[in-house]
């Protein structure tokens, strides 16, 4: 069952609250912005808009974005800035895809771009964008106890999906998408059966380790997102060549239409000479890259017919934004996950968490801790959680091999930048204190997160003995980077080693540029 559904009691009480939301997709041939609004129980599309900006076309030879690509894309989140710049900034998503998990300079677009939009924009890994893929594309289709197969070709990269209602049960993301494909086989105008077959055994050779798993996995249906998959389907209709005309469902795709178009187009020389009815301008640059891809698809895993979805990964964006602020947050799961797999020990973790936080709670405000862009209180807490995630491998170094695992754990809710940020407390919450990986992150994150490590470090420090319980203690700022831990009579006298923790904690801290008194 969808979380919207437990809304409805919450919309017809508050008749007021119909909050506006937005997601923003960067994807590696066009971005696209999706604005909409909960209402009853629903969600409804209010606008949506999308520009071709190509950034996958505008890598150079060695991997950075042009000057073009990228003016154009920082021009284009300008626009969508307006649009968004009214919205609570707990109601927008932004991410970055294929092309921006690879550019090598990636990290000085998203700093423009962040002053374009007005908001962060967060880079997901292949896996979270296929979760989001398929939760969008879930979200638009009836309530049914079909097993699906879900694909998505971008410009970088193709996700493939299995599940059932609102849940995955496979996610697949390869490195193959219409524009890469298309620049390797098609970069010419001219189009030759030679170069088609080429790309097409291309396409399944990289497809070929995930066909045992899909294939035993099998699907009810087959649906198709995105832009590639919806323009290839637009034509089918447009020139009758669709399911309707071999006795499948009306507007579906089938592998026979997709060889009308390619011999359509062979016959032509080109894309643009075929004149293809229902053909967009926008979609002849990238075409013979997608439909390369889905024949591969069709051809590799024995797909029948495959119907188009309205939805894809903005919309997934949206129903995970309110699963968020309405306490069905998927990264809870993910960390529950992890600790099971990792075998940590939970009780250890959970004490450590409720400490962190209460002595979050006492310096949110005077560090100036709360921010829009990310749940502070939650990294901390999910950090205490897998602070002792690395004994799993060693206890030698543990807080390297902790930090190295969550940054690299496909976690499903999780930003790259989160993943960088859990890791940067994992590294930092024990030993001495290393300021190099904070450099990675942009003001003023930088220093809130060195922030939320001291708070970690000493509840760490508290917990040293394994005890569920923790002291009364008063926690005040001074000096900005000044902390002064007041405890209850006679605790500290009773707790001798804790104190002479404390003391070497403050010898740590005064390294990274943070005074620890305590009495």
């Amino acid at each position: 069952m969808s979380f919207l559904n437990h809304l409805l009691p919450f919309s017809q009480d508050e008749e007021g609250a119909q909050g506006m939301y937005a997601a923003i997709d960067l994807g590696s041939n066009s971005f696209h912005l999706v604005i909409a609004r909960e209402l009853h129980g629903q969600v409804q599309i209010v606008d949506k808009h999308k520009e071709m900006i190509r950034l996958r076309s505008g890598l150079d030879k060695k991997g950075y974005l042009t000057e073009t690509a990228f003016e154009n894309g920082i021009a284009c989140l300008e626009r969508f800035g307006q649009l968004i710049k009214n919205l609570p900034a707990n109601h927008i998503r932004a991410v970055g895809t294929n092309t921006l998990r690879n550019a090598r300079n990636s990290q000085a677009f998203l700093t423009r771009a962040k002053q374009a939009l007005g908001h962060d924009i967060q880079i997901i890994g292949g896996q979270e964008e296929a979760r989001l893929i398929y939760l969008g594309v879930a979200h638009g289709l009836p309530q049914t106890d079909e097993q699906r197969l879900v694909m998505d070709i971008g410009g970088g990269s193709t996700e493939y999906i299995i599940g059932k209602a609102f849940e995955h049960k496979h996610l697949t993301s390869t490195e193959m998408g219409c524009v890469s494909i298309t620049q390797r086989f098609f970069h010419k105008p001219e189009i030759s059966e030679k170069r088609m077959n080429k790309a097409i055994s291309r396409c399944r050779q990289i497809l070929r380790p995930h066909y045992r798993k899909l294939t035993q996995m099998g699907w009810d249906n087959a649906y198709g997102a995105s832009g590639t998959i919806k323009a290839l389907g637009g034509i089918l209709v447009e020139n009758g060549w669709d399911g309707a005309e071999q006795g499948s469902q009306p507007g579906s795709i089938t592998l026979k239409g997709l060889y009308q178009i390619r011999d359509s187009i062979l016959k032509a020389g080109s894309v643009a000479k075929a004149e293809l009815k229902g053909l967009k301008e926008e979609r002849i640059p990238v075409l013979a890259g997608g439909l390369a891809i889905l024949i591969a698809t069709f051809e590799e895993v024995g797909i029948q017919q495959m119907q188009v979805s309205s939805n894809a990964l903005r919309e997934g964006l949206i129903y995970d934004t309110l699963g968020r602020l309405y306490d069905a947050d998927v990264r809870e799961t993910s960390v529950t996950a992890a600790q099971a797999w990792l075998k940590v020990d939970r009780q250890q973790a959970q004490a450590v968490a409720h400490t962190s936080l209460e002595l979050y709670e006492q310096v949110e405000q005077a560090w100036a801790l709360h921010d829009s862009e990310y749940e502070y209180d939650k990294l901390l807490k999910w950090a205490a959680q897998l602070h002792e995630a690395g004994i799993a491998l060693s206890y030698k170094r543990y807080r390297y091999h902790s930090a190295y695992l969550i940054e690299n754990f496909d976690m499903a809710g999780f930003t790259q930048q989160e993943k960088q940020m859990l890791g940067a407390l994992l590294l930092n919450h024990r030993g001495k204190f290393l300021i190099e990986p904070y450099a990675r992150l942009d003001a003023p994150h930088d220093t809130k997160l060195q922030r939320l490590t001291v708070l970690l470090r000493l509840a760490v420090r508290l917990h040293r003995g394994r005890e569920t319980d923790r002291p009364n203690m008063q926690v005040s700022v001074y000096n900005e980077t000044g902390l002064a831990i007041h405890f209850e009579a006679d605790w500290l006298a009773q707790h001798p080693l804790t104190r002479l923790d404390l003391e070497i904690e403050a010898q740590r801290l005064q390294g990274a540029g943070f005074d620890l008194t305590f009495e």
